[in-house]
């Protein structure tokens, strides 16, 4: 046994399956967790089904559903371990995955550490996904690195953290994370550049022993997944750009958009030159995609300032006096009668 607890968050009855095998990959590690919370997100037919299951797993549930966020918040507050790792419920986890984890946090410098998502594609891998755009699908993509590094932050579904990390600093921002079908992220991003923040001393790691399997359903290998995948994103960049205070949130961001993106393209569009039937829908995939993030990232941002600018407005109308009724300088409205009423009241008139 080991000081860490094992969080996996499920909302969905159609993953039950996968979920099973997620506990089960769990049962399986070198190094064997404390114990092993599932927090099911306000569907209690899954909640039923885990206890009549029976074993060790602790289930817990919200009352509705809530979101990711909120969710691992609830597994945290119940976490008995001194360390908190977070699966997908749709991934399994390699042998070694915790042990390799767990080495990295004997360091006291470190407050979390992440591991690779490697896809676990359910068929024929499309020839027409670009490596650079593995996230959309919960996985690790190309230009991250190859070695244990210092990062920005780590992928929450496949990491592990000191629990008095959240003590100090807090949990998981509900306002992010993916919420019931949403495509949202970001929660675990925003919590390292908190605490990085508050705590220069402290750093998050990544660390490509950890290997978990991340499983990618014919419903994920579409196009329209990938594009709605980071509208999704750019939604969230923006929302943590708002609520970040300090630092450079979005710096990983930026290196990607200049080193990553353009060298993929410039890949995709040499090997399809090079005879690769697929390298141009690869180089146009990636362009569609940055395309689309980056749009829904500035229509966020335009309108979280307007409505902050009309917000401002209506308080500093409101520290000035009273606001007028509605409707006054206006002309009285008379209804008008339509239909029935209507033939019914022309005929009346003709009769007068």
């Amino acid at each position: 046994m080991t000081d860490v607890s094992a969080v996996v968050c499920t909302h969905r009855m159609d993953r039950f399956p996968w979920l099973l095998e997620c506990l089960a990959s769990l049962e399986r590690q070198s190094l064997p967790p404390l114990e092993v919370m599932v927090v099911v997100d306000g569907k209690p037919e899954i909640r039923d089904r885990l206890i009549e299951r029976g074993g060790p797993t602790l289930t817990l549930s919200t009352p509705a559903p809530s979101g990711l966020s909120v969710a691992r918040n609830l597994g945290l507050a119940h976490a008995s371990g001194s360390f908190v790792a977070f699966l997908d419920d749709d991934a399994v986890a390699d042998g070694p995955w915790l042990e390799s984890l767990r080495e990295v946090l004997a360091d006291e410098t470190v407050a979390g550490v992440g591991g690779i998502s490697l896809p676990r594609w359910e068929g024929r891998r499309p020839g027409w996904m670009p490596e650079e755009l593995l996230w959309t699908l919960g996985c690790s993509y190309r230009g991250m690195p190859a070695t244990r590094s210092e990062v920005r932050n780590v992928y929450g579904g496949c990491a592990c953290f000191r629990k008095d990390v959240f003590d100090r600093f807090g949990g998981f921002n509900p306002n992010l994370g993916r919420m019931g079908a949403g495509l949202a992220g970001c929660e675990e991003t925003e919590l390292c550049v908190r605490v990085r923040n508050q705590a220069p001393e402290l750093r998050f790691v990544y660390e490509p022993a950890a290997r978990i399997f991340h499983r990618v359903p014919p419903a994920r290998q579409k196009v329209s997944y990938v594009l709605s995948r980071c509208l999704g994103e750019g939604r969230s960049k923006a929302t943590l750009r708002a609520v970040t205070v300090g630092g450079r949130p979005l710096a990983s961001e930026a290196d990607y958009l200049v080193n990553i993106v353009p060298s993929g393209i410039a890949s995709g569009v040499s090997q399809s030159l090079r005879g690769d039937r697929h390298g141009l829908a690869r180089a146009s995939l990636l362009a569609a995609a940055v395309a689309c993030t980056v749009a829904s990232y500035g229509v966020t941002r335009v309108t979280g300032v307007l409505r902050r600018r009309r917000l401002a407005q209506l308080s500093e109308a409101l520290r000035a006096g009273p606001l007028p009724a509605v409707g006054s300088g206006l002309p009285p409205f008379t209804p008008q009668p339509s239909g029935r009423a209507a033939a019914l009241s022309k005929a009346n008139r003709s009769r007068q």
